[in-house]
This record gives structure tokens, C-alpha cells and sequence, in this order.
């Protein structure tokens, strides 16, 4: 089986079947990831179809050199996700019902939980449903967000600390 950076190098040459294998590998966690972040079904839909479109009209100026084509994939649909949000003068949510297949909280601990998440800056939340609830390393999360490895380490580290300090209040 190609690594998703071989298929891509494909995709790049103009073969639509490897464009159609990276759709079919990353349609859950890609689909999983934009309803987290927007807790609508048909707004995560729309976000995961003009990501995919915006693989395939950057085709040409895909360079793994740049990191992995996952970390590629996900900056994309991060700023599919702000562009929306800018376009429609709101800020993304965060969580779905989904986010009980990573954390198994009582109904009242899930609410405290979301409402903590929305309430940090965009800029930790983002950096921790990256690393938590996708599983991404701290060099990936860098890539996805355009940040340096450090700083999402330390962007992770900030948003744990501020959960944890607005958990213990609620």
C-alpha cells in the first residue's frame, strides 16, 4: 500500500485514483475533525468537500518536504474551518456528540468540558483537539497550524493547564 506522500505525488501527476484512495483514507478523520470543530452536520460536510477541493486545486504545489500530507491535509481544513467562520462573523465550536468516542464524561461533565473548550483562544483550542482528539504529535500540529514545533508544544501545554483551571471552577 502507497504512503498518503506517494499518492499525493501521484495526485500531482494527474491520477485521479490516487486522488480518490486519499479521499477514501482520511473521509472519517477528516469528516470527524470539521464536525468537532463546527458541531454541524451539514456544515462539516461542506467543510470536508471544499477541503478535498482544495487538495485537488493545490495539487501542483503539493511538496512533502513541508511535512506529512496528513499535517497538509488538516492546515487546509483548519483554514477551511476560520475562513468559514470568518465569512459568517462567528467563531467555530468545538465539540460534537462525536467527542464520546475519546472522552466517556457524565452528560453534565461533557457540557463543562465543551463549555471550557469554547472558551479557550482559538489558538490552544485549536492546538489541543489536534493533539487530543485526533492524536496528532507536536510536529504535525505544527505543520496543520503554520506554527513552529515548540510553540505548539507550548500551545498544548497552555490549553491543558487553562481546562484544567477552568474545570476545577465549574
Amino acid at each position: 500500500m502507497s504512503s498518503d506522500e506517494e499518492l499525493m505525488d501521484a495526485v500531482r501527476e494527474g491520477n485521479e485514483e490516487a486522488y480518490i484512495t486519499l479521499f477514501s483514507r482520511h473521509r472519517a478523520g477528516l469528516y470527524g475533525y470539521a464536525l468537532r470543530m463546527t458541531r454541524r452536520a451539514e456544515v462539516a460536510d461542506e467543510v470536508f468537500q471544499e477541503t478535498f477541493l482544495r487538495v485537488h486545486r493545490s495539487r501542483a504545489t503539493w511538496s512533502n518536504h513541508e511535512g506529512t500530507f496528513r499535517s497538509w491535509l488538516y492546515r487546509i481544513a483548519t483554514n477551511t474551518i476560520r475562513d468559514r467562520a470568518r465569512s459568517a462573523a462567528r467563531r467555530p465550536e468545538v465539540l460534537g456528540e462525536s467527542w464520546e468516542e475519546v472522552v466517556h464524561p457524565s452528560h453534565t461533565d461533557r457540557i463543562a468540558l465543551e463549555q471550557a473548550l469554547a472558551a479557550l483562544p482559538e489558538n490552544l483550542r485549536d492546538a489541543f483537539v489536534l493533539t487530543a482528539v485526533l492524536g496528532m504529535d507536536h510536529n504535525e500540529v505544527a505543520v496543520a497550524l503554520e506554527i513552529s514545533p515548540d510553540n505548539a508544544r507550548a500551545r498544548v501545554s497552555r490549553a491543558r493547564a487553562r481546562l484544567r483551571e477552568l474545570l476545577e471552577v465549574s
